[in-house]
């Protein structure tokens, strides 16, 4: 959460499809690029749902304190084996399978790429490393049920030999 302080603002861009969440100790304004302002008193909370494309938007700290968070996470449920992709970096994946699983993570995967994972369910989640690509941390297992971890892809100088960690509860 940040925040923005009385006479103060700040200009953020919010991704396609995320929300941001603004509420205000005084009264604040809420201004989205070629669209509309919102106006803000004191305990009022706004949550909005920015679509396509990315907008940049304008928090304006009136009186007192207005904070705001973006949420950027989703929570995706799957079922059977997959291979990470792109699209999945920042999410949350939810496994509902009750048989073991398999998630493979692929060489092309940028440095910084990041998503979890949840076993919602009672099989195990197991990360293996694709063909050119590296798992640089002992743990490979997810195994109880709602037990969480993540995958960071820490280097991958050449776009082409992805070296990652698991952390979490991986064992």
């Amino acid at each position: 959460m940040s925040s923005v302080s009385q006479g103060n603002s700040v200009t953020i861009i919010v991704p396609a499809n995320r929300v941001l969440e603004v509420s205000t100790a005084g009264e604040a304004s809420v201004t989205i690029e070629g669209g509309r302002t919102w106006w803000l008193r004191t305990g009022d909370k706004r949550r909005l749902l920015l679509p396509d494309p990315a907008k940049r938007v304008t928090i304006t700290a009136l009186s007192g304190t207005a904070t705001y968070t973006v949420f950027y996470t989703d929570v995706v449920p799957f079922t059977g084996n997959r291979t990470l992709t792109l699209d999945d970096n920042g999410k949350i994946l939810r496994c509902d399978d009750p048989s073991n699983v398999m998630i493979t993570v692929p060489r092309d995967l940028p440095e910084c790429f990041s998503c979890g994972f949840m076993m919602w369910s009672t099989g195990t989640i197991t990360v293996s490393a694709g063909s050119g690509a590296a798992k640089r941390s002992s743990a490979s297992a997810l195994s109880t049920q709602y037990q969480w971890g993540s995958v960071l892809v820490a280097k991958n100088a050449d776009e082409a030999s992805a070296e990652f960690l698991l952390g979490g509860g991986f064992s």
